[in-house]
């Protein structure tokens, strides 16, 4: 049986915790983009720190797919992966057309090709199933990297959810989230423009 709980549980549920998943999320999104940029820069000597400024959202859109090489039947090395994921997260976060280069030349010289553009497609998938998923939520995106900002929702839309079924009022269960979201410190999209975003998937969810 399911029970409801009033606005003033919720809050003081929330409010409790001392890290809330999504904040414990984001900053393990992060951390996933740091890693990878060590790694990059380990291994291969590649100086990727601007992927950085992007932080969890490049978390939130690369990690699906490294669960994707991990759980699929390619049979790479970890210094591979690496390669591979950087150059994904290159493609899409990084305006730098001499380092993707590099990358590339790096993964043709690893014979990584074939590899790179399954992982590729994989990628413009979920960029493009995302964007679908965004938009019908009512969620206006101004260009492509937009929607690349907001990828760090990827992982977390579920806890979305079910926050919104709990029941409350929107604005509560809005400004709550929001304010999880943004005491990670790891995001880069505005309040303002967060919270209007998260009221149009609350909505989207429990109406």
């Amino acid at each position: 049986m399911d029970f409801l709980i009033n606005e003033s549980q919720l809050r003081l549920i929330l409010q409790e915790q001392d890290q809330s998943k999504m904040t414990d999320y984001m900053k393990d999104m992060y951390s996933f983009t740091k890693n990878l940029v060590d790694k990059a820069k380990k291994i291969y000597g590649l100086n990727l720190k601007l992927l950085l400024t992007w932080g969890a959202s490049v978390g939130g859109f690369v990690l699906p797919l490294d669960n994707f090489i991990k759980t699929g039947r390619f049979n790479l090395t970890e210094e591979q992966q690496v390669l591979i994921l950087v150059g994904i997260a290159c493609t899409y976060f990084y305006d730098n057309s001499r380092a993707i280069k590099l990358i590339l030349k790096k993964i043709k010289a690893e014979g990584l090709e074939d590899t790179f553009k399954e992982v590729l497609i994989k990628s413009k998938n979920l960029k493009n199933s995302f964007f679908k998923f965004l938009d019908s939520s009512n969620i206006t995106l101004g260009s492509s990297m937009d929607l690349i900002a907001y990828s760090f929702l990827i992982p977390i839309v579920n806890d979305i959810v079910e926050v919104a079924y709990h029941g409350g009022s929107v604005d509560t269960m809005v400004n709550l989230i929001v304010k999880r979201l943004v005491a990670s410190g790891v995001i880069i999209v505005s309040k303002i423009i967060l919270t209007d975003a998260i009221k149009k998937l609350v909505k989207k969810f429990t109406r």
